[in-house]
C-alpha cells in the first residue's frame, strides 16, 4: 500500500496522567511518518495537563484534538464533533481505546464513512466499579457493535481469554499486541547495581498510580512482616492518585513513617534512573492488562514480586524471572520478598532473566512493528 494511512486514536476516559499518555506519545513518535499520519483525539477532565505532556514529548499541536467533556456527556454533540474530525482529516482507521470510546467511535465512524475501526482493550473491558445501569448499557450496546470492529487488540493473552469468555468480541477478531517499553541506550548494555540486596538493607518499592486497583495498601500491610525478618529494609512508593492520603494514614497507623517514603515522579522524566535505586520491585495490583511499570522494572533487571493475576502472568514466569503470590495475604506477600532478601544471588539472577525476556519480546520497537502490520492488514482486507 503506497498511500499514507491516516489513523485517529480516540480515548474518551483519560482523566489522570498515566501509562496511556506514554502509550499515545510512543505511538505518535514511532508511527507518525510518511506512511502513517496520526491524530490523537481525547476527552479529559485535565485537558491542560495532557496537552502539556504531549507537546513536551514532541507531539505536533495540530495533531492533538480535545473534545469537551460536556459534549461527551451530551453524547450527540460529541459524535458530531468526532464525525467532523474524521471527515476533515480523511481518516482511514479509527483506533479506539476501551468501551466508551468504542461505542462513540464506532457510531461516528459509521456516519463519517470510516470503514476500519480497531478497538483496543488494555484492562477489563467493563470495570466492576461502574454503576449497574451503566454497565448494563455498555454490555447491551457492545452486543450490537462487537462484530463491526475489524480487529480488537488485547495487550495480554489473559485479557484475550477474558474477552472470549465474556463473549465481548469474536475470537477470530482478537489480536494480542503486548505493550513495549523504550530502553535508553545507556541502560541497554550497562551493569546494574544490587548493593542494597547484598548489604541486607534493601530498598523495596513500587511505581504506580495510587488508586484502589493498584493494591498499594497490600504492600503497606506486608511491610511490618518484612521488617520482622529484614529490619534494615526501607520502602518507597512512587506515584500520585486519589488514595495517596489514605495510604499515608495507613503508614502512620502502622508506625511506619520512618521506613516508608512517598515520592511523586514527573511522567516526562526517564524512569530507569529511579528504578535502578530500587532493589526489589513489587506490583500488588488487583488487576492489570500489560503493566508498563512492571515492564520497565524487568527491563532494569529488578527482582520482582507481583500479584498472581492475568496480565502479570504474561510477563512473569514464576520462580524464573520473578515471583508471583496472592498479595492480599500480607504474610505470604512478605514471605516472597523476604526470600529474595535472604537469597540475593537468586534475586539478581531472576532480575537478569526478566531483563532478557523484555529485550526479546516486549520492546517498543517490536510493539510498533506489530501495529504497522495491523494497520496495513486491516486496510488491505477491507
Amino acid at each position: 500500500m503506497d498511500k499514507q494511512i491516516r489513523v485517529a486514536i480516540v480515548c474518551t476516559s483519560l482523566n489522570q496522567i498515566g501509562g496511556k499518555n506514554v502509550h499515545f506519545k510512543n505511538m505518535y513518535k514511532n508511527l507518525n511518518s510518511e506512511k502513517i499520519s496520526m491524530t490523537i483525539i481525547l476527552s479529559s477532565s485535565i485537558e491542560n495537563e495532557h496537552k502539556a505532556y504531549l507537546l513536551q514529548e514532541g507531539v505536533n499541536e495540530k495533531d492533538i484534538v480535545f473534545i469537551s467533556r460536556l459534549k461527551k456527556w451530551l453524547v450527540l454533540p460529541f459524535i458530531i464533533a468526532l464525525v467532523r474530525i474524521f471527515k476533515s482529516r480523511k481518516i482511514d482507521i479509527a483506533h479506539t481505546f476501551q468501551i466508551q470510546s468504542d461505542i462513540l467511535g464506532i457510531i461516528a465512524a459509521c456516519i463519517a464513512g470510516v470503514d476500519c475501526v480497531i478497538s483496543q482493550q488494555e484492562s477489563k473491558a467493563i470495570e466492576e466499579t461502574l454503576p449497574p445501569l451503566k454497565s448494563l448499557f455498555y454490555r447491551l450496546f457492545n452486543a450490537c457493535i462487537k462484530n463491526a470492529f475489524k480487529k480488537t487488540v488485547a495487550v495480554s493473552q489473559g485479557l484475550k481469554r477474558e474477552l472470549i469468555i465474556e463473549k465481548f468480541r469474536p475470537k477470530e477478531k482478537i489480536e494480542v499486541i503486548p505493550l513495549g517499553v523504550t530502553i535508553p541506550k545507556e541502560y541497554r548494555d550497562c551493569e546494574f547495581s544490587f548493593e542494597g540486596l547484598i548489604k541486607m538493607n534493601p530498598l523495596i518499592g513500587t511505581v504506580a498510580r495510587l488508586n484502589k486497583e493498584k493494591g498499594i495498601d497490600r504492600f503497606i500491610n506486608a511491610a511490618p512482616f518484612i521488617l520482622e525478618k529484614v529490619p534494615q529494609a526501607r520502602f518507597l512508593i512512587v506515584g500520585k492518585g486519589d488514595q495517596k492520603e489514605y495510604l499515608q494514614e495507613q503508614v502512620k497507623k502502622l508506625n511506619l513513617d520512618a521506613k516508608v517514603e512517598f515520592r511523586e515522579f514527573p511522567w516526562s522524566e526517564p524512569i530507569y534512573k529511579l528504578l535502578t535505586t530500587i532493589d526489589i520491585f513489587v506490583m500488588p495490583s488487583l488487576r492489570e492488562g500489560c503493566p508498563t511499570g512492571l515492564l520497565e522494572a524487568l527491563a532494569s533487571s529488578r527482582p520482582v514480586v507481583a500479584s498472581q493475576i492475568e496480565g502479570i502472568s504474561d510477563l512473569i514466569d514464576d520462580g524464573k524471572n520473578g515471583l508471583m503470590v496472592d498479595t492480599k495475604d500480607p504474610c505470604l506477600f512478605a514471605e516472597k520478598i523476604i526470600f529474595l532478601c535472604d537469597h540475593p544471588d537468586t534475586a539478581i539472577a531472576m532480575g537478569k532473566a526478566g531483563r532478557r525476556k523484555i529485550l526479546k519480546d516486549f520492546t517498543l520497537e517490536r510493539e510498533m512493528e506489530r501495529f504497522r502490520k495491523l494497520y496495513q492488514d486491516v486496510l488491505v482486507s477491507n
